[in-house]
């Protein structure tokens, strides 16, 4: 039941195309080992108000992927990788600072 949450700043729309990075990363988890095309949950979060380190450069992607226990810490380091290079491969700004978090579902319904 894997959740991808990217959160981004608003400047970043105008560089780049989060249909298709929302897509690509989509895709991208879908081959790793032990997840479902089926039920992955895609979506991107606009950030209003952020600040990045002395704040003349406030654009950034933040990839969370949220899934549930069991996965070998190789594996999920294998899945960060990808994932960040796939997200890298769209950024097209210099300043956009990039990070990509992997960690578990707490209880889980659906």
């Amino acid at each position: 039941m894997p959740h991808i949450i990217v959160e981004h700043t608003s400047s970043i729309k105008k560089n780049i195309d989060l249909k298709k990075l929302n897509m690509d990363l989509h895709t991208c988890l879908s081959e790793q080992e032990t997840v479902s095309l089926a039920s992955i949950k895609t979506r991107s979060i606009e950030v209003d108000n952020a600040i990045t380190g002395d704040g003349k450069h406030n654009s950034f992607i933040h990839i969370n992927v949220l899934l549930l226990a069991g996965r070998s810490e190789e594996l999920k380091t294998v899945m960060a990788d990808r994932l960040y290079d796939v997200a890298k491969s769209h950024i097209n700004d210099e300043h956009c600072l990039l990070s990509v978090n992997i960690s578990h579902l707490g209880t889980y319904r659906k």
